[in-house]
């Protein structure tokens, strides 16, 4: 019988640090993340959840370690046999494989949604903007939202400004979609239909790595969860098992807590 060959993560971080000043934020991280899964990040308050996902776009610039995109190191580039930081262009162009959807909405409040959706595809891709209004429309679609595709942000509920900021990124086609917390400035009525639409892109095949708070989204749509506290990884796996069976007694306090308050 032949060896089965391992699949090369689609997003690989090793060794991962990042310092503010003397505050060690993340302490060593190490991540791998497959083609078409889905990862969610989990953990307390300034467990540097959200500094690890800004640190794998190098929205943050790490203090130590390597992020790979592909097997491609990202914010930095060889040339010859030393390793330089990439200029703002080649960043830029890097970061369009990689989706964010922040805890706020980030959309151009004199812009209409569809506007919004097509603004990246025109103006850095150069896409002809009726191509774009196309695509727009059909990932507004995907998303609900394109019965409000001539809105402006103002007119739109918490939820709905999310959808349209998810359908903005996947405008780019990235490889691989970020989500920081997408809910937690969203009134409880409205995080469904937010999650939804998650747990349509995962069922679609999109790579995510989700920090969330949503206990019932991460036991349901991630292939693996994280719990991190203190800068460091402390449990990780499938997530049933996480949730259910947790190996350590800070995962299990954590939990405690969360789904008591649930």
């Amino acid at each position: 019988m032949s060896e089965q060959i391992s699949e090369t993560p689609l997003l690989k971080v090793e060794r991962l640090r990042k310092s503010f000043g003397t505050h060690d934020v993340l302490k060593g991280i190490d991540v791998a993340v497959n083609r078409g899964d889905v990862t969610c990040i989990v953990g307390p308050s300034g467990s540097g959840k959200s500094t690890l996902l800004r640190c794998l776009n190098y929205l943050e610039k790490p203090t130590g370690g390597a992020i790979f995109l592909n097997g491609e190191p990202v914010g930095v580039r060889w040339k010859g046999k030393r390793l330089y930081e990439m200029t703002f262009n080649e960043l830029a162009r890097q970061r369009q494989r990689m989706g964010m959807v922040f805890q706020g909405f980030h959309l151009f409040p004199h812009k209409t949604v569809l506007e919004n959706v097509i603004e990246a595809p025109v103006l850095v891709k150069r896409l002809d903007r009726n191509i774009a209004v196309s695509e727009a429309m059909v990932l507004l679609e995907r998303v609900g939202m394109k019965e409000r595709a001539h809105y402006y942000p103002a007119q739109l509920s918490g939820g709905q400004q999310q959808r349209a900021a998810i359908a903005r990124s996947l405008a780019m086609k990235p490889d691989v979609m970020l989500f920081d917390e997408p809910t937690s400035a969203l009134d409880p009525e409205l995080v469904g239909e937010v999650l939804a639409v998650m747990r349509q892109l995962a069922d679609d095949g999109m790579t995510m790595v989700v920090v969330t708070h949503e206990m019932g989204f991460a036991r349901d749509v991630a292939d693996h969860l994280i719990f991190m506290d203190g800068g460091v990884i402390v449990e990780q796996g499938v997530p049933v098992e996480v949730l259910t069976r947790p190996q350590h007694e800070r995962t299990k306090s954590f939990l405690a807590r969360v789904l008591a308050d649930a």
